[in-house]
């Protein structure tokens, strides 16, 4: 038997997101993949069951390796921590179910505890199911929400990037008509001080924010709309006094264009679909999911569970690679978000 290294590279754990997704495949993917960033240890958090049952769709070289404990690590073979959630004969592949909610929760909050006891440095997680999750009782409407819950953070946000910009969104998992009440001065100037705050631990020393506004045209100038009058450009304003370089509000429909131009380092968006859809647009299989304000490094693959092509051996690992990547430039930058 080999014996467990050292560890001198960070390591990171991937939790293998919904079991009946594309997670598994994916994780696969680019762990025999020859992209995998070199210089750190990777862990999957997971069911080591279900990654042997997923070597069937993705064939490889090399096989899945229970540890034992997270300082389990050996070279060679992907190594996973065994939650234990999910026999085979429970779930079904392509669907949203109870077990498999269960499972991903476990998988995320056993990752974001080794973070937090600093037995990782970091944590890459893959698509899981909000309805999954629902179904399982579990009264949370996403990653974001979990990993701030389970930190203790108060001061957080979901960071998307793509072409080397980056986007953080004021609201997320709401309905529309809630997010609308939730955009405030406090909470647009609080994304704004966020995404200043990680884009220089990202390198960029005098980072360019655009603030994208809320209403078409950016309101113009009341006519469809006054949150850009009473909400937004305050805050902008209140940012600038700060010595932040913030700029805006801007037209939602041409901000990101602008950034993609080079304009931008980064932009607030103030709804999940004004953001997310211009950024999966430019690149949906290299996007990469950052969550701000958190006391650990956390990236995430840009897109879904993706049940619809689970199972049939297509998925891309892209996405992943791209969050690993990510992963290794906040750990290397000292950064945490």
């Amino acid at each position: 038997m080999k014996e467990a290294i050292p560890q001198s590279n960070p390591r990171f754990a991937i939790t293998m997101g919904d079991p009946a997704g594309i997670g598994p495949e994916i994780t696969l993917r680019a762990l025999t993949s020859p992209a995998l960033p070199q210089g750190c240890d990777i862990v999957v958090i997971g069911d080591s069951n279900v990654l042997r049952h997923w070597l069937n769709i993705v064939p490889s070289w090399t096989d899945v390796r229970v540890m034992k404990n997270i300082d389990d690590f050996q070279n060679g073979g992907i190594n996973v921590l065994d939650v234990n959630q999910i026999p085979l004969k429970d779930f079904q592949v392509g669907k949203p179910q109870a077990v498999c909610g269960r499972a991903s929760f476990a998988y995320v909050t056993t990752a974001i505890d080794l973070c937090m006891n600093k037995k990782i440095q970091g944590m890459i997680t893959n698509p899981i199911s909000k309805e999954a999750l629902h179904m399982a009782g579990i009264d949370f409407p996403g990653h974001t929400e979990i990993l701030a819950a389970r930190t203790g953070a108060k001061d957080f946000s979901m960071m998307f990037a793509v072409e080397k910009v980056y986007v953080v969104h004021v609201t997320t998992h709401v309905s529309l008509r809630d997010a609308l009440d939730l955009v405030t001065r406090e909470r647009v100037l609080a994304h704004i001080r966020l995404l200043n705050r990680t884009l220089r631990r990202l390198g960029i020393n005098s980072p360019r924010i655009a603030v994208g506004g809320l209403n078409p045209h950016a309101g113009e100038n009341g006519l469809f709309g006054t949150e850009e009058i009473r909400q937004i450009a305050p805050a902008v304003s209140d940012a600038v006094h700060e010595g932040i370089s913030a700029s805006g509000p801007f037209a939602p429909d041409t901000v990101f264009m602008r950034a993609f131009r080079g304009d931008f380092d980064g932009v607030v968006s103030m709804l999940h679909d004004h953001g997310f859809v211009a950024l999966k647009s430019r690149d949906f299989e290299n996007g990469v999911n950052i969550t701000v304000g958190l006391p650990i490094i956390r990236t995430s693959v840009g897109h879904g569970t993706a049940f619809d092509i689970a199972g049939k051996g297509i998925a891309s690992e892209k996405s992943l690679i791209a969050a690993i990547n990510v992963a290794m430039m906040l750990w290397k930058n000292n950064s945490v978000g």
